[in-house]
């Protein structure tokens, strides 16, 4: 399976809000790390929403890799699977996005 095509059945799995709550914390991240960035230098709305957007395929990628190994039709058996997308949600609601030292 392919980054785009996990991508695309996960968040279909997942709530709206989910997915939504981890873009929101990502954008908030990026706006306090913009408004340190000189005048000159901040980004507009649209980069502030693509950083946020890689930053959520990011988390996307890393939990695709933790379902490296597993077939295609295992990966979307448990995209299907409530505990597992239970799970996912309650992790996702406990993202917090920091910057590093």
């Amino acid at each position: 399976m392919q980054h785009q095509a996990f991508r695309q059945a996960l968040e279909a799995s997942l709530s709206a809000q989910s997915v939504q709550t981890v873009v929101d914390k990502a954008y908030a991240f990026q706006a306090a790390e913009n408004a340190q960035r000189v005048p000159r230098a901040r980004y507009g709305t649209v980069k502030l929403a693509r950083e946020a957007d890689a930053m959520w395929d990011q988390v996307v990628a890393n939990i695709f890799s933790g379902l490296a190994g597993r077939s295609d039709a295992q990966i979307l058996a448990q995209l299907q699977d409530d505990d597992f997308i239970d799970s996912m949600t309650a992790a996702l609601l406990e993202i917090e996005f920091t910057q590093e030292s």
